[in-house]
């Protein structure tokens, strides 16, 4: 490796460090904002949701430290987080349609933590209204060697003016840059009323 690949290595290294240093705070901001809630309305829910919480906190110190891991490991991460939200929302008036397939041709598929949960603290954030009724739409699909991940919500609690573009997003944008800088493809559109991500990664065999 000569002197400026070398240089470029520890640079690209000093990035990822700073953007999963940002995870954290971000992910522990929104999930407080939650059981906070849960404490104010004297929520039966509030003991279940701490303890679904205490198993987030684990799984985030113990596996977002690491580069990668298992598709399956993060997959039974996000639901997680999915349930703990819905400690939250009114299930008659809002839906949260979670699915996770993996045609096992690549049983050791691995991606890099805590990569598409903003994704999905967006898609619950502003997917969901105590007003109008919702269906909030995730999927995660890893078929051969391709990860598909889609997440679909109508905008029910639109972002504000000031907050058209989180730094959650901007983070996500730039790690996939680091990690699959020409091995992933990601849209995201606003249309008809909907917000609408797509996101695939070529994963490494």
């Amino acid at each position: 490796m000569s002197e400026r690949q070398s240089v470029e290595f520890e640079k690209k290294k000093a990035e990822l460090a700073l953007y999963k240093a940002q995870i954290n705070p971000h992910f522990l901001f929104n999930t407080l904002n939650t059981l906070y809630g849960l404490m104010l309305a004297q929520s039966e829910k509030a003991e279940a949701a701490f303890v679904q919480f205490i198993h987030l906190v684990k799984y985030m110190y113990t596996r977002a430290t690491q580069d990668k891991v298992s598709i399956a490991e993060e997959a039974q991460y996000i639901e997680q987080y999915i349930e703990l939200q819905k400690n939250r929302l009114d299930e008659s008036r809002t839906k949260v349609d979670y699915t996770y397939e993996n045609n096992h041709a690549c049983p050791n598929a691995q991606i890099a933590p805590m990569l598409l949960i903003t994704f999905v603290e967006n898609a619950l954030k502003y997917g969901t209204s105590a007003h109008e009724k919702s269906l909030i739409r995730i999927r995660l699909q890893v078929k051969d060697n391709t990860l598909c991940f889609i997440a679909e919500n109508p905008i029910v609690n639109p972002r504000p003016a000031d907050k058209a573009h989180g730094i959650g997003i901007a983070n996500c944008r730039k790690r996939l840059e680091l990690l699959y800088p020409s091995a992933h493809k990601l849209n995201i559109q606003e249309q008809d009323g909907w917000y609408k991500v797509e996101l695939e990664i070529k994963l490494s065999v």
